[in-house]
């Protein structure tokens, strides 16, 4: 009897028809009446009942359950002028639109309008649209909202972008349209800042906590008033503006990386280190000893699992009747992260080029990474038409290493079978910090009846690396076979060479920037001129020395300890003439002159861009190298033109034509030869800067204030692409930066965005080709069973370029509970990471997906919860030469195939954090 009442009772709710009354619902948007953007959020509330909607992601709104009658109803929004009035529900409900204006004040005569919040989605949309050029936008609140705590691992979201991972598997650098790292170039408020890397111009993103962005924007096509050395795209930081209003913002997280939850982390003594060698400390004469070189920092131990930790703060205000702004922003976090691999280190068969195993390594990876940034802003207005910008910045990386490897040699020792052999093992620290200080001074100003405009800025930035005292210790064993067949271990040796190795590297920049824009009416139409410069000088400082300590006695057993045994100081001079203690100048000088035309629905930008740069260097190697001074002069002329065509209001037809630069690193033209890695490496002095033309077409079109959907095309010829490839001198196999002749580049990105209420779906695909042919090595028997070898031309894509890449990316956002939810999956193709001297034996990385998974949930007054996972799937990174082992396959039998031989495999485990965040 209980359940057929309740059945009735939910029919006649479900039926919307409750004692004879029936409910109906009103639906509609609520927008900005300038743009129609989406005010998500807003409120329509029904006046003295608890019945109201919420605006969801697209700008639609529905109040359910409504009787029949008339009603006073309130919309608001915050900053936006509340509307009131009445409506009456009548048998068929109703559909309202709701257009909302900004709000003003009055304060002192001065007339200020409330400022749009361009860390929405909605204003993201707006620049992509508006944008003078290809460009796309990832705002605050989305990246707020992602699995992402670094600038690196944000800009995957991006169409055409991915990444190049570190060894712990973090997000580093980012690849724009299948070009390489090299390729790009990173701006910090629009303005270029150096890099703290060694060997790179590009900025590392993973030093950029993302808490601190308003904003990210990537250039994919250039116009003449922006530097000329990216191909690939440019990565535009923006950094949080001072407010309008009073805000303070807060954020704490903890979490912790899954590795550790199977193994405890490997770490060492960082304490002990010297930031600077005996010889730098010390002075030029200075003789090191061996009580110069503690021990702490390769005295491994393990420790439990660590915990991860998330802290932000921002605050700002404006002052003197609103004409000060000032916001200061501060993030820091300590991330542990680890990897346990496998890596083969290679070689070619004489007999018929196929690879084969020459050792095995087993290498585990703990590392700590200290990532901390501080920001200052503040903007004095003048008056309406001038203004005054101040912004200061330091970001700050400690990244403390360890790793351990046992490696085993599969041809010495080798002579009784598998499982024999000579085994090393291997510890490496090493603590690396890397900092970027910025400081710029900017003015705007406004005149002849705010037709012309002139900007300038003031830079001074600095970076630093600091890389001090690493060190590897290597201890040597064994294994045979007895007379009784047994595997017997043979004792653990101390190698008796023990190197310490000092990095210190300075880059600094003085800039000044200026331009003027005036527009004029031009028989109806607009017609803009603009004309600027930029001079920069650039000041590169590298300081590098390395010391040998040789166990005394060469044999000693080891103890297990490394403060029970014994050295002596074979170079206590270090090695001050290493070619690695260098200093490079750059100076570029830049000017250009461009136009726009706008007619009805046609926009035009066309102009040129002329650089001229001088790059010289001197090293400290001896007097006789190659290229130990050199100097490069030259001029570039890069002309432009952008089209934009709209059929109608919500849609752009976009073609881009720009020519652009690539400038070789500094490190890569010093003849250094250094072997520390991988492969032995070697400078070029003789490299030329990469040159390229390129093409872009983009439809774009934005069906509501959120959606959209962009379909590019894109086509680049590249000259002299620089390229780090194994070469081989002798017989030694050789890791060098060359140019490689001629290359294309060709492309397809499909980007779409949807929102239905609180649903909303993200996803791109990219499409890349590039083609460069160069000439490799073969290895043969010839007919009269003679080794040899011969060249041939193989084509194939330029290094870290993926055919396929996308990303999916679903989202829930209710407003009125306060929950967002966040599944994002990212799909990347095989690619080729290191290019091999021999036919057909590049490394080609795997294709991989991987998923990160983030919500939120209000849980108060300006508090919310969240959650972030990254690698949910729990992605390996794997890497293979496209060729079948057919001489030592039995060396790992579970990893080989009839066509391929793994060459690494790389496990990094899932990464949670949980945590608070606070806005007032």
């Amino acid at each position: 009897m209980i359940k057929a009442l309740l059945l009735i009772l939910v029919t006649l709710l479900c039926s919307g028809d409750v004692f004879g009354q029936t409910l109906h619902r009103i639906t509609g948007s609520v927008t900005d009446a300038r743009d129609r953007t989406p005010l998500t959020g807003a409120t329509v509330v029904l006046d003295d009942t608890n019945l109201f909607g919420v605006v969801g992601l697209d700008g639609s709104f529905v109040i359910r359950n409504v009787p029949p009658g008339t009603y006073t109803y309130t919309v608001s929004y915050v900053a936006y002028v509340t509307q009131t009035g009445s409506l009456t529900v009548e048998d068929e409900g109703l559909e309202l639109h709701f257009r909302l204006e900004m709000s003003r004040a009055e304060l002192d005569a001065v007339t200020l309008r409330a400022a749009r919040d361009f860390r929405t989605e909605q204003s993201a949309r707006v620049t992509e649209q508006t944008s003078p050029t290809v460009v796309n936008v990832v705002d605050a609140r989305s990246i707020e909202m992602s699995p992402d705590v670094t600038v690196a691992n944000v800009v995957q979201r991006v169409s055409g972008v991915s990444l190049e991972r570190s060894s712990s598997g973090d997000g580093q650098h980012a690849i724009v349209r299948g070009m390489d790292k090299r390729y790009n170039y990173t701006l910090v408020n629009g303005i270029k800042i150096p890099s703290p890397e060694v060997k790179n111009r590009y900025v590392p993103l993973d030093i950029f906590p993302s808490d601190l962005l308003d904003r990210l924007i990537v250039t994919k096509a250039l116009t003449p008033d922006m530097e000329g050395d990216a191909i690939g795209g440019v990565i535009d930081m923006r950094m949080r503006n001072a407010p309008d209003r009073f805000i303070l913002n807060a954020n704490v997280g903890l979490g912790y990386s899954q590795i550790y939850s199977d193994q405890d982390r490997l770490t060492s003594d960082f304490s002990v280190i010297s930031t600077l060698s005996p010889h730098a400390a010390n002075g030029a004469d200075y003789r090191a000893s061996v009580d110069d070189f503690p021990y702490g920092n390769i005295d491994f131990r393990e420790e439990g699992a660590p915990v991860n930790r998330v802290f932000g703060l921002a605050i700002g205000n404006r002052f003197l009747n609103n004409r000060i702004g000032v916001i200061a922003a501060g993030s820091l976090q300590q991330n542990f992260r680890g990897a346990n691999s496998l890596f083969f280190e290679m070689d070619v068969d004489r007999e018929d080029n196929n690879p084969f195993y020459d050792t095995v390594q087993d290498r585990r990876i703990s590392t700590e990474q200290i990532r901390g940034g501080l920001h200052v802003k503040t903007d004095f207005r003048i008056n309406d038409r001038h203004k005054i910008d101040f912004y200061n910045a330091l970001i700050r990386l400690e990244d403390r290493f360890n790793r351990a490897y046992a490696d085993t040699n599969l041809r010495i020792g080798r002579g009784q079978g598998v499982g024999t052999g000579r085994i090393s093992q291997n510890f490496r620290t090493r603590n690396q910090l890397q900092q970027i200080y910025n400081s710029t001074l900017q003015g705007t100003h406004l005149f002849a009846n705010d037709n012309l405009l002139l900007d300038w800025s003031a830079v001074y930035s600095l970076a630093t690396n600091d890389d001090p005292d690493m060190v590897d210790l290597k201890l040597i064993t064994g294994r045979t076979i007895n007379s009784a067949g047994e595997f017997v271990d043979e004792p653990v040796l101390l190698d008796r060479d023990l190197t310490r190795r000092w990095t210190n590297n300075e880059d600094e920049d003085i800039a000044g920037y200026f331009n003027a824009l005036y527009t004029m009416d031009f028989a109806g139409n607009l017609l803009d001129f603009k004309a600027g410069a930029m001079y920069r000088h650039k000041n590169r400082t590298n300081s590098f020395n390395s010391y040998l300590l040789r166990a005394s006695p060469i044999t000693q057993v080891w103890s297990g300890d490394i403060n029970n045994h014994t050295w002596n100081l074979f170079n206590p001079g270090g090695t001050p003439t290493d070619p690695l203690n260098y200093e490079s100048q750059e100076d570029v000088f830049a000017w250009y002159g461009m136009a726009t035309y706008e007619r009805g629905r046609f926009r035009a930008i066309g102009g040129l861009r002329v650089e001229t740069t001088d790059f010289s260097w001197e090293t400290n190697g001896p007097q006789t190298l190659p290229g130990r001074t050199g100097q490069r002069d030259y001029t570039d002329i890069l002309p432009s033109i952008h089209l934009r065509y709209q059929p109608q209001d919500n849609m752009n037809l976009r073609l881009s034509y720009f020519q652009s630069i690539s400038r070789p690193n500094f490190f890569e033209v010093i003849p250094y030869s250094i072997n520390e890695d991988d492969f032995r490496e070697r400078g070029n002095p003789f490299l030329e800067r990469t040159q390229a033309q390129n093409v872009d077409f983009r439809f774009e079109l934005f069906p509501g204030a959120l959606d959209q959907l962009m379909v590019a095309l894109f086509f680049k010829e590249i000259k002299d692409p620089i390229e780090s490839a194994l070469i081989i001198d002798g017989q030694a196999i050789i890791l060098q930066p060359n140019n490689f002749g001629t290359a294309n580049n060709f492309g397809f990105e499909l980007d779409v965005t949807k929102y239905i209420r609180n649903w909303g779906v993200r996803a791109y695909y990219t499409y890349t080709d590039s083609r460069i042919t160069t000439s490799k090595i073969f290895r043969f028997r010839d007919d009269s069973g003679n080794l040899t070898s011969r060249e041939l031309n193989q084509t194939r894509p330029l290094q870290g370029q993926s055919r396929h890449i996308s990303n999916l990316t679903g989202l829930y956002k209710n407003s009125r509970t306060g929950t967002d939810v966040q599944l994002s999956a990212v799909f990347t193709g095989r690619r080729i990471i290191g290019v091999s001297p021999y036919y057909e034996n590049d490394i080609w990385q795997r294709s991989f997906w991987q998923m990160d998974f983030s919500a939120e949930q209000r849980v108060g007054y300006g508090i919310t919860a969240y959650l972030k996972i990254n690698n949910l799937l729990n992605t390996p990174l794997r890497a293979e030469v496209p060729l079948p082992n057919t001489r030592n396959p039995q060396e790992a039998p579970y990893i080989n195939t009839d066509s391929n031989t793994l060459v690494r495999e790389e496990f990094f485990q899932q990464t949670w954090l949980i945590g608070l965040r606070y806005a007032l």
